[in-house]
């Protein structure tokens, strides 16, 4: 199945090596970020090899504002994406064979509990520019220091602050990731306390 992978998508892919006196190990991805392979040679295996590969193209997933990176994990190897910090999002399927799970790694973690400042755009209680029966439940804007998947400076709802503000200075406190967009939203707060319910309720 991989070969027959390889012969119909092979040349769609981007391609990362680890070489020693050869090729030890390799990662290929597709443009939207997914992890289409990442195999060892078996007898380099738990050499650290794998995790070098994934810190490598985490690099270039950053360089380019990617918020999620992906794979269809087979079953052996669901431990080795988790160790790597993957998380599954969804169910076991089988194909040609084959079976692995859906996992994700979600970028821009780091950033929870940092202070940030952001510069408001959207005001509390103004009307949507597009959708004039939209109206922002919440103060809207975006932080210079950061650009996101889409190349704009990073988008953040600040929640707890019920009245319009040009600029707020706070805690990302929650990251919102949505599997349709590369671009992730933030949420920032006063004190970095917030549950993921009253996100849900503020933006949802």
């Amino acid at each position: 199945s991989f070969l027959e992978f390889l012969s119909a998508k092979g040349e769609l892919l981007e391609y990362l090596g680890a070489y020693d006196a050869a090729l030890e190990g390799i990662l290929a991805y597709t443009e939207d970020f997914h992890i289409a392979l990442l195999f060892v040679r078996k007898e380099r295996q738990k050499t650290g090899i794998a995790k070098g590969l994934f810190q490598e193209f985490l690099k270039l997933a950053k360089a380019r504002a990617v918020s999620r990176i992906t794979v269809n994990a087979a079953k052996p190897a669901v431990p080795v994406y988790e160790a790597l910090g993957f998380e599954a999002y969804g169910e076991e399927t089988t194909k040609d064979g084959i079976t692995s799970l859906p996992m994700e790694y979600l970028i821009n973690q780091e950033m929870l509990g940092r202070t940030v400042t952001v510069t408001v755009d959207r005001p509390y209680g103004s009307l949507h520019p597009h959708y004039p029966d939209t109206e922002y439940p919440c103060n809207y804007g975006y932080v210079e220091e950061v650009l996101a998947g889409d190349g704009e400076f990073q988008d953040a709802y600040i929640i707890g602050v019920y009245e319009p503000v040009e600029q707020f200075t706070g805690v990302v406190t929650a990251i919102i990731y949505r599997r349709n967009d590369s671009e992730s939203k933030w949420v920032v707060t006063k004190d970095g306390t917030c549950s993921k319910q009253e996100v849900i309720d503020a933006i949802g």
